[in-house]
């Protein structure tokens, strides 16, 4: 009753991992936040350019890591990884979406002084 035993290394996911890549991960991680860093200290663009640009800046960051550090692709040893990335993204941006939502209307429901002397929400 004994389990085959098979060499752990032949798996996929350890065939994967390198210290190329986890040393090109981290460089890229700390290029782009060091680069989202110095546009959020300059702040001169206008606030949609600014925030279009953290956002991108962000979501490359979001790509490096995924690609990188997890290891995510198309590939049949993967398939699941990606699986649950596709149904994650949704529910999260989702719940963050909805979060807003609710705090931007709670607050306009809720404060009392006018709604003309309130600062512009990010929603605005």
């Amino acid at each position: 009753m004994s389990a085959p035993h098979t060499n752990p290394l032949d798996h996929p996911e350890v065939r994967m991992a390198s210290a190329w890549r986890y040393i090109s991960g981290f460089i890229a991680s700390m290029v782009l936040m060091q680069a989202a860093f110095i546009v959020t200290l300059r702040q001169h663009p206008p606030y949609e350019q600014y925030a279009l640009t953290i956002a991108g800046l962000a979501l490359a960051s979001l790509v490096s890591q995924a690609a990188l550090f997890f290891g995510l692709d198309i590939s049949r040893a993967q398939i699941w990884k990606s699986v649950s990335l596709v149904l994650t993204v949704p529910l999260f941006v989702l719940s963050v979406g909805l979060t807003v939502w609710m705090f931007q209307s709670l607050a306009a429901r809720t404060m009392l002084m006018p709604a003309t002397t309130m600062q512009p929400t990010l929603l605005q």
